[in-house]
């Protein structure tokens, strides 16, 4: 079985060599810390179905492989203006209102000045977001896509201290990815 592994391993990471934490000059490319790197993860997304507005603690590297999604994409900069839960609450990192709901924006009139950028991405193409930038997912059609993760960009750290999180800090009970 070890011997199919190798085989299995070998001819990916021949074809893709970059992806290949053992081989630590190519992997430097997308992996910037691979020790720190945890694999590939697959979803897939139903029409209509959302991720609520978040930051990730981590590089992220999102390739759609069939379908549509759509993001709504912050700096963090713009902390102060995404409604986040306070920094020790369960779901600490998250917008407490829906976006997708403008009565809602009401309790945040902060949000409607928030600086955004919205992107769909189709089949094939890749989104990288740096560490803390908030993303709100929604899925426009039946999609499937990877991720990858590596490593902790400190670029951002400051915007998202003075929002009152500290960027090593995960809040208590909330898992890295919704």
């Amino acid at each position: 079985e070890e011997a199919k592994g190798d085989t299995v391993d070998k001819f990916v990471f021949d074809e893709v060599a970059f992806f290949d934490p053992r081989n630590t000059t190519a992997s430097h490319f997308y992996f910037v810390e691979p020790d720190e790197q945890r694999g590939i993860n697959c979803r897939f997304g139903m029409r209509g179905i959302v991720a609520e507005n978040h930051y990730d603690l981590s590089r992220n590297m999102i390739a759609i492989l069939g379908g549509e999604r759509r993001y709504i994409i912050a700096h963090p900069a713009q902390c102060s203006k995404m409604g986040l839960y306070p920094a020790q609450h369960p779901s600490g990192r998250h917008s407490s209102f829906d976006w997708s709901n403008p009565s809602d924006w009401d309790v945040h009139p902060e949000f409607r000045t928030a600086e955004v950028n919205e992107v769909v991405l189709h089949a094939s193409d890749v989104l990288y977001l740096p560490t803390s930038w908030f993303h709100y997912i929604s899925n426009l059609s039946l999609n499937y896509q990877c991720n990858i993760r590596s490593g902790i960009g400190h670029e951002n750290a400051d915007a998202i201290r003075d929002c009152g999180f500290n960027p090593k800090d995960k809040p208590k009970d909330v898992s890295e990815e919704q």
